[in-house]
């Protein structure tokens, strides 16, 4: 199975990293939460991540605006597809029962 597309539900630290992995390692990314504070946040700090590697060296400007260009976000479950779909979402398990009934 070649995986292509993947999505991450749970835009926390780790479903964010988890996204950002995703995406520098050349896979499209949709990275869902219900929260859209939660979201821009993830945004920044992938961003921010990324800007860092670039001033260290370790990534060029090309590549960080590509993994970026990689990677969806949404508040939308609907449009939470891929090959492969990481759960990262927060320890309460109504909440993990309410988005996999989803």
């Amino acid at each position: 199975m070649t995986i292509k597309q993947t999505g991450v539900a749970g835009a926390g630290a780790m479903g964010a990293g988890i996204a950002q992995v995703f995406a520098q390692s050349g896979l499209t990314v949709v990275l869902y939460d219900l929260n859209s504070p939660q979201l821009d946040k993830a945004k920044a700090d992938i961003e921010k991540n990324l800007a860092g590697a670039v001033a260290k060296g370790k990534l060029s400007e090309a590549d960080k605006t590509a993994t970026l260009g990689r990677i969806t976000y949404t508040t939308d479950v609907n449009t939470l597809v891929g090959d492969l779909i990481v759960e990262a979402i927060v320890e309460k398990l109504d909440v993990k029962r309410e988005l996999f009934a989803k």
